[in-house]
């Protein structure tokens, strides 16, 4: 019996001490297949795998996030996959044994495959994914190369545009979501251009703000989104100079339910016609609009005979439009849902625009003209209201014979806001007598400057050609004071008279402007800047970068990143929240501006696009003042909200994005933006490092 019992102990003591010694081992699975990834391109444009698709299918199969892939390379007859891949420029080619990581680098987010030259079919490229449990699965992206014909797509009619050779054309997405709800009763989700411009009649781009200052050329492999980046909204056509024609640009478009449908954007290039009728008229009259000056844009601009006109209405506090008026008496006020004929009742030739009483400035009335055949066209009626102005009170400076007077933009808006309780929008200058000095724009030498001041431009407080970057230069003789006259004008558009006073005295001396005590870049040329761009270097709010020169560097003129403007926003306003929330998805940890990030995330601030902030992309301006309003409100320093009527008197107010418009209202209110020499916002355009400077300077101080 006892040697039973002990054999039983002896039996169990092997069994536990077996199990205590049983090798570690992985429980890690292998799984099937995944659900295939698809794609479409043409040849040779490339297609940048969306990481997001990976995790998706990875999650559908195993149930956990992605770690990473690796690829198994498809022929060289088919194409190519790259590594960091930008217009024909690369960092490697993307090799079978190297794995490439949802969340790290070498990132699977910056895979592209590029087609051959002459392939046109589908290709499948084989991968081995592999989760965050260590789990593994097989899958396939599926690229096709070459343009899907459909032959049961719905063709739409042609949207036509014209232009003038010198501007762009800003493509208009409610315009093309018409045609969607026209054809397929739905609203529309995104678009491809299918047939892109001749380069010799021009270019469609993407965020579109000079040659040398865009995000892309607009590709047929992309899908710009009504409603989600890429926006169509920013898709802009830019003529090359000296053309002259129509282009015709094909598209197809897809509705929410994924139903599409063909179409093309005719687009008429004029080079010489103007959209803009002006008036002058004292505040005691009236003025009669001529039916022949719109009669002649739309001949110049349609090549068409005029048909009708409806226009937006002004302000009250400007003037009032009226149908037949005389002497007081008028048959009705115009409004805006009526329209005005060139040869027939209600016409034209009846509508009267009367000056508010003590109104004086600049009344911009846009209007929408419509040619026999339908064909619509914009444009604006500027009328410049002369009365009796309210007078600033002077602005003082001391200067030294030949040496630059520098005109400090918040001395303008200081006195604009005492006299009018508004901020200002621009200056126009009456020359002053060459001997006793000349203004200069851009002066860094008398042999060295942009351009001398002239009497018909107007310089903006914020914007661009800007007021601090006009500078005075007595001449080497000159003593006592000189006095130059000019007429401000707020935000709203009334006019008030000022006088800047210069008094000069000492010996001359040679001329310097100031340029940056910390960057070698901001020199001469950004002496409008200079000030915002040291205050907030020396309270660590900006920082630059050392060159191979050891000096340090600003690149003024360099496109900001959406990741850097949310950083620069995070420290001017001390911006503070738990980001126990997280962040986006396309953020990674260890960034420079991951904090920042969060914690805008946290806060409501940044908001994102499927559950990405795009941090390394440009940012548009209506992008920095959505993003700079919500902060302010978010941080306790505000500003007051404007009626979105504001922006009336900007010619491309139809472009701004809904989400925008109060934003930028707000904003032009208090002062911190202001609009361009061409009167336009230009909100899809991007924003350079200077002018974020200046917009967090004006933020922060």
């Amino acid at each position: 019996m006892q040697k039973m019992i002990n054999k039983k102990i002896a039996f169990i003591m092997v069994l536990f001490i077996t199990v205590l010694f049983i090798p570690n081992v992985s429980y890690a699975a292998t799984y099937g297949d995944a659900k295939t990834i698809s794609y479409e391109t043409d040849a040779e444009e490339a297609v940048t795998f969306k990481r997001v698709d990976f995790d998706n299918a990875c999650d559908d199969l195993t149930g956990e996030n992605l770690d990473y892939v690796k690829f198994t390379l498809p022929s060289s007859t088919y194409g190519t996959l790259y590594y960091d891949y930008d217009d024909g420029e690369y960092d490697s080619k993307v090799t079978a044994a190297k794995k490439y990581y949802y969340a790290g680098s070498p990132y699977l987010s910056k895979v592209a495959f590029v087609p051959d030259e002459d392939f046109e079919g589908t290709v499948s490229i084989k991968y081995t994914g592999y989760d965050e449990d260590g789990n593994t699965y097989e899958g396939k992206v599926k690229i096709i190369v070459g343009e899907d014909d459909d032959e049961d797509d719905d063709t739409a009619e042609d949207l036509t545009y014209t232009i003038e050779g010198d501007k762009k054309l800003t493509l208009d997405k409610n315009d093309l979501n018409d045609v969607c709800d026209d054809l397929n009763d739905e609203d529309l989700d995104y678009v491809k251009f299918t047939t892109l411009p001749s380069s010799s009649a021009g270019t469609l781009y993407y965020n579109y703000s000079s040659d040398d200052n865009y995000d892309s050329k607009v590709s047929t492999s992309t899908k710009y989104y009504y409603d989600g980046s890429p926006y169509l909204a920013r898709v802009s056509f830019v003529p090359k100079k000296d053309y002259s024609g129509t282009v015709t640009i094909k598209y197809t478009g897809y509705d929410e339910d994924n139903n599409s449908f063909t179409g093309k954007i005719k687009i008429s290039v004029d080079g010489t016609s103007s959209s803009e009728i002006a008036y002058t008229v004292d505040d005691d009259k009236t003025v009669t609009f001529d039916e022949d000056d719109f009669y002649d844009i739309c001949d110049d601009l349609n090549d068409e005979a005029l048909d009708y006109v409806t226009f937006t209405l002004p302000s009250d506090t400007k003037g009032v439009l009226y149908y037949n008026y005389d002497d007081g008496d008028y048959d009705s006020k115009v409004t805006a849902a009526k329209k005005y004929y060139y040869d027939g009742s209600p016409y034209l030739s009846k509508v009267t625009f009367d000056p508010a009483s003590k109104f004086s400035g600049m009344c911009t009335i846009n209007f929408k003209g419509y040619d026999t055949d339908g064909v619509s066209f914009s444009g604006t009626v500027e009328i410049t209201v002369n009365g009796d102005l309210l007078t600033a009170n002077p602005i003082t400076y001391s200067a030294t014979p030949g040496s630059p007077v520098y005109f400090k933009e918040d001395d303008f808006n200081n006195v604009c806001k005492k006299l009018k309780d508004n901020n200002l929008s621009y200056v126009k200058f009456k020359l002053p007598s060459a001997s006793s000095g000349k203004l200069y724009y851009g002066y860094t030498s008398a042999t060295k400057y942009t351009s001398e001041v002239s009497a018909t431009t107007k310089y903006y407080y914020g914007g661009t050609p800007f007021l601090l970057n006009v500078v005075y230069v007595p001449v080497t003789s000159a003593t006592g004071t000189a006095t130059i006259d000019y007429t401000g004008y707020d935000t709203d558009g009334f006019a008030f008279s000022g006088k800047i006073q210069i008094t000069t005295s000492g010996t001359a001396v040679n001329p310097t402007l100031k340029k940056s005590q910390y960057y070698g870049d901001v020199d001469e040329a950004y002496s409008w800047a200079v000030d915002y761009i040291d205050t907030l270097s020396k309270n660590g709010i900006i920082t630059g970068s050392t060159g191979l020169d050891g000096k340090k560097y600003f690149y003024p003129a360099a496109k900001i990143k959406r990741g850097e403007f949310m950083l620069l926003l995070y420290k001017a306003l001390n911006l503070q929240a738990s980001t126990g929330t997280g962040n986006f998805a396309d953020v990674a940890k260890g960034e420079y501006y991951y904090d920042a990030i969060a914690a805008a995330k946290a806060l409501g601030i940044a908001q994102g696009s499927d559950n990405k902030f795009y941090p390394n992309s440009s940012i548009t301006r209506e992008d920095t003042m959505v993003l700079a309003l919500r902060a302010m409100n978010k941080s306790g320093s505000g500003v007051a909200a404007a009626d979105i009527n504001t922006l009336s008197v900007y010619s491309d107010k139809s472009i701004i994005s809904d989400y925008a418009k109060d934003s930028i209202a707000a904003l032009i209110k208090a002062g911190i933006i202001t609009g361009s020499d061409d009167n336009k916002i230009h909100p899809m355009e991007s924003i350079t490092r200077a002018e974020a400077a200046a917009i967090i300077y004006r933020i922060k101080y």
